[in-house]
């Protein structure tokens, strides 16, 4: 896990809590090269944090019926900072019976609602999932509980509003509950056909024992129609030519998409931190990699904090398929 403090120069955005962004790159992974495709920015959209980060939906819904092997995911209004996931307090519960969980973050919404395989066809979230997963079968017939005390982090260090519906005071202060029953009808599954992750590294599992269709290596996005295509344009001064300007020449420089093993030794092998505090992959931790960072837009369509200059690419978002195909990629491990 990235530290929480870090320091940066004068010229340098300075972590996600609090400092401003200056503004240097374009392209798609600009950070990395602070002089190439460079694109100035005359704004400087961080004041001090007054928002709060709200609760948007919930899967299941208050008291839904559902299936015993249920995924819970908590919809939140903007992006979550991955070093708070460690501090998330939440709990499943049915009467005396506490049921222990596993909790992962997608820094954007790109499983489908409450599924922990697939892809969903568009972000239903309109900011960070939290996933819960409770790791055996939860019990049919009867009555659960989910709670969490309000623990997460906005990004820009939003703090939960608790005064929104679901929030309410108990005797460790304020919580958000959402209950619902498992159906009475459904069937456990046989002994031995439960969550198979317990060690949270096999992200391929899902508690139902259905399996992840395998995750792209790199070289697969250098395939036709891929984000690393030779006609997207999306990274295209990250592989110019010989005889191109000098911001693409430096560009390629810094970062070379040309082929899948320099994009591995430009992505995958550095060992440095960022300007966000975060390696440029961190290969089955999506949420905690450069690459998908400085790819997602605030709610003023401005990069996150902490990123360098402008979002990537800079005049519109990159497609959302392509968004995700990088994330698979990085949650399979980050293959060559």
């Amino acid at each position: 896990m990235a530290p929480r403090n870090f320091a940066r120069t004068a010229d340098c955005a300075r972590g996600p809590r609090s400092g401003a962004r200056t503004g240097l790159t374009t392209c798609i992974f600009a950070g990395i090269a602070l002089a190439a495709c460079t694109r100035v920015s005359d704004t400087q959209p961080f004041p001090l944090v007054s928002e709060r980060l709200t609760i948007v939906r919930t899967i299941p819904e208050p008291d839904a019926v559902i299936a015993p092997d249920v995924q819970i995911d908590v919809c939140f209004s903007g992006y979550v900072d991955p070093r708070a996931v460690d501090d998330f307090d939440v709990s499943v519960s049915s009467g005396a019976i506490q049921f222990d969980v596993r909790i992962d973050l997608q820094l954007f919404a790109w499983r489908p609602p409450g599924a922990a395989v697939g892809d969903a066809d568009s972000a239903w979230c309109p900011g960070s999932v939290l996933s819960i997963r409770p790791r055996a079968p939860l019990r049919p017939g009867l009555r659960h509980r989910f709670r969490m005390q309000p623990s997460a982090v906005g990004w820009a260090g939003e703090k939960l509003d608790v005064t929104t519906p679901g929030w309410v005071q108990d005797e460790a202060g304020p919580a958000f509950l959402v209950e619902f029953t498992v159906d009475p009808e459904a069937k456990l599954p046989a002994d031995g056909d439960t969550d198979t992750d317990t060690d949270g590294t096999d992200p391929d599992t899902d508690t139902d024992g259905g399996a992840e269709p395998p995750a792209p290596a790199l070289g697969d996005l250098f395939a036709p129609g891929q984000v690393f295509a030779a006609d997207n344009p999306a990274c295209s001064c990250h592989r110019g030519a010989e005889d191109d300007d000098d911001d693409d020449a430096l560009a390629r420089d810094r970062l070379d998409l040309s082929d899948p093993d320099a994009a591995f030794a430009g992505l995958v092998l550095p060992n440095r931190v960022m300007s966000t505090g975060f390696l440029m992959v961190a290969p089955r931790r999506p949420a905690e990699s450069y690459l998908v960072q400085v790819l997602l837009r605030d709610a003023g369509g401005h990069a996150l904090l902490g990123v360098l200059g402008e979002p990537m690419p800079p005049d519109e978002p990159l497609a959302y398929a392509d968004m995700v195909a990088l994330v698979r990629w990085i949650e399979g491990g980050a293959r060559r």
